[in-house]
């Protein structure tokens, strides 16, 4: 908004007289509240009071010229430069009258070769005397609104702002807002600074308004994602101090503008939904770059609801109610209009919240600021119960989880390389379940030996590429075990951290970068505490473990215990069932089955012919046990996993488990030297010819390269392509193919001796292409080669003689070893 909004102010200047003659219905306690740094549990541990006036931060984007940047209060000098701090007003009481909220407010910014350029309307920096008072006065911030019916005015800045008005009272609103305000600094997990206000937060219900009666202290923080994307957190966090219930909406709202702070350009922009109910975003040109602002609700009590609409004294004008739904009930797709143009504004809202005396309550968005053509990532790892809906998680449960990194760059592109989750204890994981989703299409199965079941770790080279507002997600299921317990047994919280590493080939960046995301799991001891473990080891050997090597005609035995813990609550009923059918690969030797039943001593046991069984009831201290061996009869390489079940488990708490599995036992098939797996498709994308020659760089490649070659010797891979064979050339639906010249038609990036060498493009032959020049020397059972030929690695020459159409071809892959 711009001079039009100063003739607002005034109207609203002569209402407020108006309703300055209205009762207050009930008063707020004003008595004095000790405030600390660490009132909150807000996970920062070194927070320091700081007096001289406000401090600023940058994040780098592109490690040189561009930075997002945050802080509280003024961060620019009068020509527009990004200043280092010393804004005094910070803390200073708050002024909100006609549209306006004065001192104490965030500000987001871009830091372009240290030039300011705003993310939301500023009311100008050439004066030097009113340039604090001017950081965005027109946006809000954070509101607090009663769960219930409001005034006709609706949500107004004034009179539901956090921040309040203090020392002037004459805007008859009731809301006294924030007072005996202290600024800390402190640092992050990552070293990047964290800025926070905290105070005492009153309000006086105002009839007319309708705004509620509160008696809170409050923390407003600003701190970088933890995820190292170029990415603010905008939080709050609440502490009920009344002895009565506290009900209330929490809102933010801000008013948008892109480019320089000075003035009215680049206020009247666009607000865009940015699809899967995760946000808005902003984008527009100034001074010959192109920028984008966005706010999402990917982290930890992210908003629930937004709009965005066209500026308006009522910040829900668009809800229709405080309590109304928004945009997001639509389900946009990503790129729908929400405002048209015009002096445009969004409002975030969360869900309502109740807190009981002394209780917290915590509100978060991220917010971030970009040009082109940079790629802003944003990770996210979260989890669903597949076992219980009433939102605890016990051991014996399964979960599933889903680790989704994001593009949220403007003209951008991304190569995602590798996904490393290393699982904490507590958390069995089944690789049968993993797979790859590339921006929603249907998941595809990863290769079982990407899970690393000794050190519990995933390890996926996905080999995608990703452009604006396209997303990859890997997802698998893992059971809690006991071990995600504290030592006693007791309830513990849990942290699982993946990381997602890529490079920014957009801006033309050859350094990976990694983007953690963090999932938190609190986990109840159930009260059947059991363990149901399954181990193999090869015959001969005197110990089990989860995994081992073997080869055809090799002979394994396998050990399955299923015990219930002397301190267990509950015990086993009996009728359960223990049941384990060997996976293709193996024949069971029935003469060797020995089962022990519950009260059996290591010294009894009997034999019987099959492996399933009925089990009588197991009490506490006891167990069942079951011991067999089996041939391996694989005639190729991989992974042979082998689970147990008992089924129809009744407890004598009257709990039932309709099926609880054991931890997998694996074997790793080491007949030959031989590739296991190879990719499905490689994916050059479309374009335009107009008549032109073109290079095109591969966009995907589904599925991974996979060896095995547990021989100790030399060996490289090769790729052929013969473009004059009628089997395997490039071809379209009208028999058309790809004319090449005597360079090649495709090439592939071929490195040195490892896959992060810059390589050199090498066209595909007839008789093959190595991956790289020297030979590999990674002798396992599952070497993955997958960042090899993921996307980047491949280049396709297309001729201006090429007819339109889409051509599929075939490559052949082969496995060569050195003589």
């Amino acid at each position: 908004m711009g001079m039009n909004k100063n003739f607002k102010l005034f109207l609203i200047g002569i209402f407020s007289i108006f309703l300055t003659l209205i009762s207050f219905t009930q008063t707020a306690s004003a008595a004095s509240v000790t405030i600390g740094p660490y009132d909150f549990n807000d996970g920062i541990t070194n927070w320091n009071q700081v007096t001289s006036g406000n401090q600023v931060a940058n994040i780098p984007i592109d490690g040189t010229n561009l930075q997002l940047g945050y802080a509280f209060g003024l961060a620019q000098d009068t020509k527009g430069k990004v200043s280092t701090g010393g804004d005094t007003t910070i803390t200073s009481d708050s002024i909100s009258t006609g549209m306006n909220v004065q001192y104490s407010k965030m500000n987001v910014f871009l830091n372009q070769n240290g030039n300011y350029v705003s993310s939301v309307f500023q009311g100008g920096y050439s004066s030097t005397g009113t340039n604090r008072q001017n950081v965005s006065p027109t946006s809000p911030d954070f509101m607090i609104a009663p769960n219930g019916p409001t005034s006709l005015q609706g949500i107004t800045a004034p009179a539901y702002n956090i921040l309040g008005n203090p020392s002037g009272p004459s805007n008859g609103t009731g809301n006294t807002g924030l007072v005996s305000k202290k600024y800390y600094v402190g640092t992050d997990a990552n070293g990047h600074p964290a800025y926070k206000i905290m105070g005492h937060f009153t309000r006086t219900n105002n009839s007319g308004y309708k705004n509620g009666t509160y008696d809170l202290e409050i923390e407003i923080l600003l701190r970088a994602s933890p995820t190292n994307s170029a990415i603010v957190q905008r939080e709050m966090y609440v502490k009920n101090l009344s002895t009565d219930t506290a009900e209330f909406i929490t809102l933010f709202g801000e008013d948008t503008k892109l480019g320089d702070s000075n003035g009215l350009h680049n206020d009247m922009v666009p607000v865009y939904d940015l699809g899967n109910k995760q946000g808005i975003y902003v984008q527009d040109t100034y001074s010959g770059n192109n920028y984008r602002l966005f706010v999402t609700n990917n982290m930890p009590d992210g908003f629930d609801s937004y709009i965005g609409q066209i500026a308006s004294t009522n910040w829900v004008d668009k809800f229709g109610t405080v309590t109304g739904s928004g945009d997001e009930a639509k389900d946009n797709p990503k790129g729908t209009s929400l405002t048209g143009f015009g002096d445009s504004t969004y409002t975030l809202k969360w869900n309502p919240t109740t807190l009981k005396t002394g209780e917290t309550a915590h509100f978060g968005s991220t917010m971030g600021v970009t040009s082109k053509p940079y790629s802003i990532m944003t990770p996210e790892k979260t989890y669903t119960n597949e076992t219980r809906s009433d939102g605890t998680n016990m051991v014996g449960d399964k979960l599933k989880f889903n680790l989704k990194i994001t593009n949220n760059g403007y003209g951008a592109k991304w190569n995602y390389n590798k996904l490393v989750d290393k699982l904490p204890a507590g958390l069995q994981v089944d690789a049968s379940s993993m797979t790859l989703s590339n921006n929603g299409e249907k998941p595809q199965p990863l290769a079982e030996s990407d899970y690393d079941a000794t050190t519990n770790t995933i390890t996926v080279p996905p080999g995608i590429s990703l452009t604006d507002d396209q997303y990859a997600t890997i997802s698998f299921t893992a059971t809690l075990t006991k071990d995600a317990l504290t030592s006693s047994g007791e309830e513990n919280t849990i942290t699982n951290t993946a990381e997602f590493s890529g490079i920014d080939v957009g801006n033309n960046e050859t350094v990976q970068k990694t983007f953690p995301a963090s999932v938190d799991i609190k986990v109840q001891p159930p009260r059947l505490n059991y363990s149901f473990i399954k181990q193999v080891k090869k015959h001969g050997d005197t110990s089990y473990s989860q995994s081992i090597d073997a080869k055809k005609g090799q002979v394994v035995d396998y050990q399955i215990i299923y015990s219930v813990a002397s301190e267990s609550k509950d015990s086993v009923n009996s009728g359960a069932t223990l049941e384990d059918t060997l996976p293709a690969g193996l024949q069971l030797d029935t003469s060797s089955i020995k089962i022990w039943g519950p009260g059996d001593p290591d010294s009894g046991g009997y034999h019987q012919d099959h492996i399933n069984t009925g089990v009588n009831a197991i009490g506490k201290g006891q167990r069942v046990k079951v011991e067999f061996s089996a041939t391996v009869t694989a005639s190729s390489v991989g992974k042979i996993t082998n689970t147990a079940t008992m089924s129809n488990v009744n407890t004598t708490g009257n709990q039932y488990f309709d099926k609880q599995t054991s931890t997998a036992a694996d074997i790793n098939v080491q007949n030959v030297d031989a590739i296991t797996k190879v990719p499905t498709n490689i994916d050059f994308g479309s374009t335009n010819m107009y008549g032109q020659n073109k290079v095109l760089h591969n966009t995907s490649t589904t599925g991974e390269l996979i060896v095995s070659h547990p021989t100790n010797t030399p060996y490289n891979v090769t790729v052929a392509y013969d473009n004059d064979n009628k089997d395997s050339q490039l071809i379209n639906s009208d028999g058309d193919t790809l004319p090449s010249d005597a360079t090649g038609l495709i090439f592939i990036k071929q490195r040195t001796e490892n896959d992060t060498d810059p390589g050199t493009w090498t066209p595909i032959t007839p008789s093959g292409t190595t991956l790289q020049s020297d030979n590999f020397t990674d002798y396992s059972s599952a070497v993955n080669l997958t960042n090899y030929i993921g996307a980047g690695n491949w280049q396709l020459k297309i001729s201006s003689a090429t007819l339109p159409g889409a051509y599929n071809g075939t490559l052949t892959w082969g496995l060569t070893e050195s003589v």
